[in-house]
């Protein structure tokens, strides 16, 4: 249905589609590989040598990707350094002991390769498994009468008044080049860290993260439960994080960045989707929601990417089911999916990522600046929410020092029109783009806007500290809306290869603070004219095996 007769601009996505699914089958080998989680410190690492302008090719704002996808970015500035086309320009001061972890980290995928030379007695093993056991104790005091304060990007969890203990072990097995299994229980010591009130959970031990991954030639299909974050934003993005709960998904995508065959000058491509059944809690009972995202990197300072999210279906839904409700939405005008033949809700977006060199009095730092940004729209229509940040990988020459401002807001409308409350929510989903009662994008959720700035300088090999400022609004939109003003610190240290200790402290201050008291539909009461000080502290040791 989706490649008949019609307009043209219908046939040429049908093209565009088919030469893209050609590119993703076009390696020559299977190259299963287990995901790294979400906020692993190679994330980080692998952005900041990209900016830096080490690793000269990295499309990184498609996460989780796999140790093996990592390692090929590794493989690559090792390849530059070895062939002297990295300068000796006082970038290597932060650089040198980035690469040097990352290269221990990712070993065995960096000898598949020939990365890296196999000591005597090293060998390929066609069987690879791994684990890390994490465990993190909390001394929180939420303030203002409050018990509980929502924790940003952090799987649906919440800060919970007192002392208590998160545990969980992540175990991971690959077979060969063609199978990956990743499994990660996890332990709470207050079951209300997951929820209390309307998202009240009874749960001490629950499963974090699992699932199973097959893979043959560059095409990956992942059956099980996770998290994904897909955009550029480093605090949040606008579309989809891991602030809510993690999904039960079937992912279908690219194992890796591939060129379409005979067109190869045009760069590389990086195809994702997913589909998911939402909770029974919410005005469609397991209603589904289905995701795709395109990523475009043509040279190696830019990157672009679309995102669109389809909600449909579920109990009594009077949109159509998978994949009809797909092709309906994917075939149809502007206007013609909410109210219209498909019934559905939708959230579409496009950000890019551009990386600007240094030029003399105009942007002096060492290695350039990282721009980037997110557009997106709700319905296919005028409901707009943007994010912008930038990015400086080191501010002094031979120094550690970083520094990242970003901002959000998905007030745009109701500055520019005075129409509120559509991001994240809908005409016939109540209970909007949300997943037990969290937004599956932007912690700020409707009508917000955030104000993120962060800086980490490395004092040691082995130790780095950090600070954040943090200003927030959130539904802006009602009469009494909440206001955030945040600082924290952080300390981390590597111990050894395996054990990272990390130390962190945070101190909000909220005027009117907000809770989730209906998912069904959805709605957010504020506590008018109370004012919460919060101080809230983590230990969180990581032992790798």
């Amino acid at each position: 249905m989706f490649c008949k007769k019609g307009p043209l601009s219908r046939g040429a996505m049908c093209l565009a589609v088919l030469a893209l699914a050609l590119g993703v089958c076009w390696v020559s080998q299977a190259t299963a590989s287990v995901n790294l989680p979400l906020h692993h410190w190679a994330y980080e690492a692998i952005e900041r040598l990209t900016a830096l302008g080490i690793i000269d090719r990295a499309m990184i704002a498609t996460k989780p990707y796999s140790r093996k996808e990592a390692a090929r970015y590794v493989a690559r500035a090792l390849d530059r350094v070895r062939k002297d086309q990295v300068a000796a320009d006082g970038r290597e001061a932060v650089a040198a002991p980035l690469l040097e972890r990352l290269t221990r980290e990712f070993r065995p995928e960096l000898m598949d390769v020939d990365a890296v030379i196999r000591a005597p007695g090293e060998s390929l093993r066609g069987i690879r498994y791994g684990g890390r056991v994490t465990t993190e104790m909390d001394a929180f005091f939420v303030g203002g009468g409050q018990t509980v304060r929502f924790r940003e990007n952090r799987g649906g969890e919440y800060y919970v008044n007192g002392e208590n203990n998160q545990t969980d072990v992540r175990g991971w097995l690959e077979l060969g080049d063609w199978l990956s299994v990743t499994l990660q229980p996890k332990f709470i010591s207050n079951r209300h860290v997951l929820g209390i009130g309307a998202t009240n959970n009874s749960l001490n031990f629950y499963l974090r993260e699992g699932n199973v991954k097959i893979s043959h030639f560059n095409v990956a299909l992942e059956i099980g439960r996770g998290t994904q974050w897909w955009g550029q934003g480093y605090h949040g993005s606008l579309l989809l994080t891991d602030h809510a709960y993690p999904l039960d998904m079937i992912k279908l995508g690219s194992e890796q960045p591939f060129k379409i065959p005979w067109l190869e000058g045009l760069g590389d491509w990086k195809i994702n989707s997913f589909l998911t059944r939402l909770e029974v809690n919410r005005d469609f009972p397991r209603a589904k929601l289905f995701g795709m995202r395109i990523s475009y990197q043509p040279t190696d300072w830019f990157e672009i990417a679309a995102t669109r999210l389809t909600q449909f279906g579920g109990r009594n839904s009077p949109s159509q089911q998978f994949p009809n409700a797909i092709w309906c939405n994917y075939s149809q005008t502007q206007g013609q999916n909410q109210g219209g033949k498909c019934q559905t809700n939708e959230q579409g977006m496009v950000d890019f990522l551009a990386r600007i060199p240094r030029v003399p009095y105009l942007v002096p730092f060492p290695a350039g600046v990282q721009l980037y940004g997110e557009f997106g729209l709700e319905d296919r229509v005028d409901h707009p929410a943007a994010l912008a940040g930038i990015y400086i990988p080191q501010v002094f020459p031979g120094d550690s020092l970083d520094f990242r401002f970003e901002f959000a807001d998905t007030d745009l409308e109701r500055q520019l029109t005075g129409g509120a409350n559509t991001w994240y929510n809908n005409g016939i989903y109540d209970s909007g783009m949300r997943y037990k009662g969290f937004p599956l994008g932007h912690h700020m959720g409707t009508d917000g806007l955030d104000f993120f700035i962060r800086t980490t300088e490395r004092l040691t090999d082995k130790l780095t500290v950090g600070a954040n400022l943090n200003y927030q609004e959130r539904a802006r939109g009602l009469p009494v809306h909440e206001k955030k003003r945040e600082a924290s610190a952080d300390m981390t240290l590597m111990i050894n290869d395996r054990t990272q200790f990390t130390l962190s402290y945070v101190f909000q201050r909220i005027e009117n603070p907000g809770q989730i008291t209906s998912i069904d539909p959805f709605a957010e009461t504020f506590a008018a004219g109370v004012t919460a000080y919060n101080n809230l502290l983590w230990t969180t040791l990581s032992i790798q095996f």
